[in-house]
């Protein structure tokens, strides 16, 4: 198969998304498929790889720096000139039209991820529109678009549930969570965090690993850090990952730490490269995770590859990975509560041992082969429903 992967987000953005795609990429191209890369352009990024097409973009700089594609020709001659047989879209907006247009033009299947519970997300828009209304056009315009596919990938049973709720036709909607790239984790660098931030040895390192932004709740996982130490005092906090553009957001939380009085027990990274997470999770002693808004939560599955236990505040995404009590903990929603998940998993070594060696277990459900052919199965679902080869 020659597949078409359209994204608003790719390389060299660093976050779940791209790094979905980039792990699908590689076990569909081991299964012998070819796969090109549709995303914007990014000023002064150049691509190495051919098989990635871009399409010109405005700078979007609100919160975040995030291109905005524009339109363009070009693309229909490298979609014949390459002869896609699929077209997989990762958003429902952006570069979402040119997918679809490109699809009803060529009569391709056309399969969209729905990677985001996009109602979080929204403060990444500029508020033109009361929030709650702008969730409400959010929502239905994703929900509309979900509608137009031939098949929708759902991270989890979890938003499946959601998409039904909120008016995608349940036929079309296919459970597949993203996978891991046990290889990549096992060859990344050592982070060196307790050489780098000068942490002693008898230390436990309670590691957030993701992006830095407002729908990730990392306020109440301060508050929780603040609550730890109080009970703890041998611990750190590691804070690491970033998003590009969201400097003033990284700002606040440096501000909120030392307002808290844990400032010299919290350290943030700054943005990780996708090939050096795995460093991170080899030396964290807790994986802690307090947003509300994943879909899959895909890093928590990076978490548990190392056999890092993870301490959860019971949310979307989260409770279709973690096992309460056999790979991880999952609380309530408050701070305290988070920070007695952690606590008891930091005093009961017992316990922190049979959370490991769940959490092993557990990730073997997520690598690169078993996923990818549940992908593969998918694609060829929906071409049975097409005239094979319609651009050959």
């Amino acid at each position: 198969m020659k597949i078409g992967i359209f994204t608003n987000n790719f390389t060299p953005l660093v976050n779940g998304v791209v790094v979905s795609i980039s792990t699908f990429r590689k076990g569909l191209e081991q299964l012998g498929h070819k796969v090109f890369v549709f995303a914007p352009r990014f000023k002064g990024y150049r691509d190495e790889d051919n098989h990635v097409f871009r399409y010109p973009s405005l700078s979007l700089s609100y919160k975040a720096k995030y291109p905005i594609p524009l339109p363009t020709r070009r693309d229909t001659k490298f979609v014949q000139e390459h002869s896609l047989d699929l077209i997989h879209v990762q958003h429902p907006w952006g570069i979402a039209s040119s997918a679809l247009k490109l699809a009803r033009k060529f009569s391709l299947p056309i399969v969209f991820t729905n990677h985001t519970r996009y109602e979080f997300y929204v403060d990444y828009v500029p508020p033109f529109l009361p929030k709650r209304l702008i969730i409400k056009l959010v929502e239905r315009a994703a929900t509309r678009y979900a509608n137009k596919m031939d098949a929708v990938i759902a991270p989890t049973p979890g938003i499946k549930e959601y998409l039904v709720k909120n008016g995608v036709r349940e036929s079309l909607i296919r459970v597949l969570p993203s996978g891991v790239d046990f290889s990549v984790l096992r060859n990344a660098p050592d982070a060196n965090l307790r050489k780098r931030f000068n942490i002693p040895q008898d230390h436990k390192l309670i590691l957030y690993f993701g992006r830095v932004g407002p729908e990730k709740n990392l306020v109440a996982l301060l508050e929780a850090y603040k609550y730890i130490l109080g009970k703890e005092e041998k611990t750190a906090l590691i804070v690491a990952g970033g998003t590009k553009g969201a400097e003033a957001y990284l700002e606040f939380l440096k501000q909120s730490a030392e307002k808290l009085g844990i400032s010299d027990k919290t350290y943030f990274t700054g943005i990780v490269a996708p090939e050096e997470r795995g460093g991170y999770f080899r030396e964290g002693d807790i994986f802690i995770h307090s947003s509300l808004s994943e879909t899959q939560g895909l890093i928590m599955t990076d978490s548990m590859a190392f056999g890092v236990p993870v301490v959860a505040i019971r949310a979307s995404g989260v409770v279709d990975i973690v096992v309460d009590g056999e790979n991880g903990l999952m609380t309530d929603n408050s701070a305290e509560a988070l920070a007695e998940g952690v606590l008891r998993v930091l005093r009961d070594d017992k316990l922190r041992n049979k959370l490991s060696e769940g959490a092993k277990k557990s990730a073997q459900e997520y690598t690169v082969e078993a996923v990818t052919s549940r992908l593969e199965k998918v694609y060829k679902e929906v071409l049975g429903k097409k005239d094979p080869n319609p651009l050959s």
